[in-house]
């Protein structure tokens, strides 16, 4: 068995982000470079935590959430793009404002001791739908979306066989994965699990995107913000998810400490 690794994406200083940084972001994802610095503006004239320090403390959520993965080693994308890795290691990709189950690399070999290439599981979103403005405000907070072999940001494990095979950067995001996954000799198998869940925070890039396009959202950024609280509160976790409790109460916490005031 060979080594069972959570590899973290880009995770900046969040308190020493400058606006600068945000931009090379954007551009690098073909988003409008603006769009950060002109949510920041908002947000912390809003709030009573400001943007860098919110992100600061869900990284810091996230950052708990994989090292409580038993049996993984934690380590930044940049070790791991440095080294050739063993072809029997197992590697998740996460962003900083994802979580994970703490039996996720016991799932994955119970039901596939022996992977070739890769597997896939299911994906949990945790936040506003963005379907449509009603949909924010209304639909369901918590998502178990539908089991179909699409990658999302977290839901996927490859192989140091496959890493080095078909090279790092083929695998690291997960929509080049996505691409790739199809294209593997030996297909990747299927966990019909939930192991994993993304956090679509009112901060987070997606969510910046659809509610800055929102005419409501710019016009009382607080209304919505305390919505998204009282979401999280009243959403209902199924018993075999228990592990999402904890982090979404500490969002709820944080989320209200921003509204105080």
């Amino acid at each position: 068995m060979g080594n069972r690794i959570v590899a973290v994406r880009y995770s900046p200083d969040w308190l020493g982000l400058t606006d600068d940084d945000t931009r090379r972001f954007l551009r690098r994802h073909g988003i409008d470079e603006n769009l950060l610095v002109d949510f920041m503006a908002l947000w912390d004239k809003a709030m009573k935590v400001d943007y860098r320090s919110f992100r600061h403390e869900i990284a810091k959520l996230s950052r708990q959430s994989f090292a409580a993965v038993r049996g993984a080693q934690v380590i930044p994308h940049e070790s791991l793009r440095a080294t050739r890795r063993a072809g029997d290691d197992l590697v998740v990709f996460v962003d900083d404002d994802d979580w994970l189950s703490p039996g996720l690399f016991e799932e994955l070999e119970a039901a596939c001791p022996r992977p070739v290439s890769g597997i896939w599981w299911g994906s949990i979103m945790v936040g506003p739908q963005h379907s449509s403005y009603e949909a924010s405000q209304s639909a369901p907070i918590i998502e178990l979306r539908p089991l179909k072999r699409v990658i999302y940001t977290n839901n996927y494990a490859v192989t140091g066989r496959a890493l080095n095979w078909h090279g790092y950067n083929r695998l690291f995001e997960h929509y080049h994965a996505d691409r790739r996954f199809g294209k593997f000799l030996w297909p990747p198998k299927t966990v019909a699990k939930y192991l994993s869940a993304t956090s679509k925070h009112p901060c987070s890039t997606v969510s910046v995107q659809f509610f800055m396009a929102q005419p409501q959202f710019r016009a009382d950024p607080r209304r919505h913000v305390e919505r998204f609280a009282d979401q999280l509160a009243q959403a209902p976790i199924p018993p075999a998810y228990d592990w999402l409790k904890a982090p979404v109460a500490q969002v709820e916490a944080l989320v209200r400490r921003a509204l105080a005031g």
